[in-house]
């Protein structure tokens, strides 16, 4: 029973660990990617679903669903980015630029303050 009991521990250790990896790996270059093909074949990602995959780092530059949404990964609030860019640190995320509720383009990059603007 208690060899049950470490090997079902392990196993639940290993799937949170494995959520809280899945949940950050969208602040990528293979999701800017993601988000940049479907714009190519006009089957454009939606507001919400960018809000979704990038989780609480998502923070939303947008009117009406038109703007930017920039996530990095650490930072949960743009006050939190800026000063982290402030400071000098070097910030890579990634920039999605909506227009209706569309993306229309994402890049991931190292993040400056022309970004936040």
């Amino acid at each position: 029973m208690k060899k049950f009991t470490n090997i079902l521990a392990i196993v639940l250790l290993a799937v949170m660990s494995l959520t809280v990896l899945t949940a950050c790996s969208n602040i990528s270059q293979a999701y800017a990617d993601k988000i940049n093909e479907a714009a190519a074949k006009e089957e454009y990602i939606e507001y919400l679903d960018v809000m979704n995959a990038l989780g609480e780092n998502a923070i939303d530059i947008t009117i009406a669903k038109t703007g930017v949404i920039i996530a990095a990964q650490g930072c949960t609030s743009l006050e939190e980015l800026n000063t982290k860019l402030e400071a000098g640190e070097t910030v890579k995320g990634i920039v999605v630029t909506l227009f209706a509720g569309k993306a229309l383009s994402a890049e991931y990059k190292v993040l400056s303050s022309e970004d936040t603007k």
